[in-house]
């Protein structure tokens, strides 16, 4: 997200907890920081400083820290995958110091330095203006939205994601099925074929191809890492949703049987091929 942002004229300072990370960019044409509070004092004027960490302990933390640092106005964003109800907690925390705070949903994964980056924005209408040069730049056309108050942002990211969770799963009972047919079907071939023009064609649909047609295919493991299950879970529960085919989606990630091993294996590989996701190597006999 640095690097596009640079490509675009954005002057950043940069800190990362990893130092090496600090100096690559800084290489690229960012300001260097080596603390949190080298990186206010180092930025100009009213002050945007946006964290892209996981959710949780670690975020709050970071809020905590920034918030006695920053002036009235200054504002954060929040680029985490996190439950909504704790945008809405940042941002009343921010309220009692002056700080105007965004929640950003971010997707596009290790593409969106080329492809853009689809944010799904949340915060004060009044201050999203001061923001958008940057969601411009971050952004394909039209790839960029403002939704609401505090928590809108990432609750329409939670949203993208249950529907990603139930187009994976779909996609991968797809392949499991065609590799079911009393005679033998190429998958790779039969996935590419539905590309160009039929109506399940999607980059997804794409990225399966790209997926099965990797020569370590047949090494990966059927584990399917995901950090944000009870994010999501608690997003449908907190609206009361009905999502079956989301709770399906979800049973079948957990599921540690030998059911749907071929199926599990291409959600792994897919979700590594879109956001760099480690996969578990198995070694065959």
């Amino acid at each position: 997200m640095c690097e596009r942002l640079l490509t675009h004229g954005t002057q950043i300072v940069a800190y990362n907890r990893s130092v090496d990370k600090t100096i690559e960019l800084s290489k690229k044409g960012a300001v260097k920081a080596e603390s949190v509070k080298e990186l206010v004092a180092k930025l100009p004027g009213r002050k945007i400083v946006w964290i892209m960490l996981p959710a949780g302990q670690v975020t709050d933390d970071m809020i905590k820290e920034l918030l006695p640092m920053l002036k009235k106005d200054d504002i954060i964003i929040d680029g985490a995958n996190d439950f909504y109800e704790n945008a809405e907690k940042h941002s009343a925390l921010c309220n009692k110091y002056g700080i105007k705070f965004f929640d950003i949903g971010v997707s596009g994964g290790i593409w969106g330095l080329k492809n853009g980056y689809t944010l799904m924005i949340g915060g004060p209408k009044s201050d999203f203006k001061t923001i958008e040069p940057l969601c411009k730049a971050l952004a394909p056309k039209k790839g960029y939205n403002y939704f609401g108050p505090a928590g809108s942002g990432h609750f329409v990211k939670s949203v993208h994601n249950i529907v990603e969770y139930v187009y994976l799963q779909g996609l991968a009972e797809g392949v499991e099925l065609l590799s079911k047919f009393k005679y033998p079907i190429q998958l790779d071939k039969a996935t590419e074929t539905w590309e160009e023009a039929s109506v399940v064609r999607s980059w997804l649909l794409e990225l399966t191809t790209q997926a099965l047609r990797r020569k370590d295919f047949q090494d990966i493991g059927t584990a399917i890492g995901s950090v944000t299950i009870e994010e999501l879970q608690a997003t449908k529960n907190s609206v009361k949703a009905f999502a079956p085919a989301f709770d399906v989606a979800v049973m079948i990630r957990k599921d540690k049987s030998k059911n749907f091993e071929l199926g599990k294996r291409t959600i792994a590989a897919v979700r590594n091929e879109f956001g760099g996701h480690a996969v578990e190597t198995v070694k065959k006999k």
